[in-house]
């Protein structure tokens, strides 16, 4: 009996596409172990440089930037052009934009008592609950971004209701939050000091 298709060669095509299926599996899998690597906080290093330095270089190791009390003008995105460590300074603001950060990773906030702003931009690793960290920064924090992070959705951005300094709210292109509407008016409600601009999609 023959067959209208090339038997061989469909196996063949077959075994290739598994097996590049395989391996972007196992490249994912490798990635995210890599990510929570980069986002736990070392307790030798921190003891060694401090929070400040150690949270700056957490923001850098995962593809952000920081700014410093000293140096609000300049972003640092360059691990290795920070100042030596014999310098101390202090984290004024965290640009998270397309960085690998996790919940883990917001861990390194804590003591880092100065940082009044933080920007989270598709990070694409921050989970659902991922925004419950920036309570270490309640004291301090005044501007908020949180725009392109799909993993969170409507029950994800309550905790910001607790950030009771907060001066300005900006949430954008937020595809998996149901009622962002709701969502904006009941952090009004608790932020009363705060303006919030919050909309599913781009500003």
């Amino acid at each position: 009996m023959s067959f209208p298709y090339n038997v061989t060669n469909i196996t063949k095509r077959l075994l290739q596409s598994t097996g590049r299926i395989r391996s972007h599996y196992n490249e994912r899998k490798i990635w995210g172990y890599v990510a929570v690597a980069f986002n736990q906080v070392d307790v030798d290093r921190l003891s060694k440089v401090g929070p400040n330095r150690l949270c700056a270089e957490w923001v850098l190791k995962n593809g952000g930037g920081v700014r410093t009390v000293d140096s609000p003008s300049k972003l640092w995105k360059d691990y290795n052009s920070l100042p030596p460590e014999s310098i101390r300074f202090q984290v004024k603001v965290i640009d998270a934009s397309n960085a690998s950060i996790m919940k883990i990773g917001l861990e390194h906030l804590k003591g880092c008592n100065q940082i009044d702003t933080v920007i989270f931009h598709k990070c694409k690793h921050l989970e659902n609950d991922g925004l419950e960290g920036l309570t270490h920064l309640i004291p301090s924090l005044t501007r908020l971004q949180v725009s392109g992070c799909y993993n969170i959705t409507d029950n994800g951005l309550k905790i910001i209701g607790e950030l009771r300094n907060l001066k300005q709210l900006l949430i954008f292109d937020m595809l998996y939050v149901k009622d962002i509407d709701m969502v904006a008016r009941n952090l009004m409600t608790r932020l009363p000091n705060c303006e919030v601009k919050a909309t599913k999609f781009g500003v």
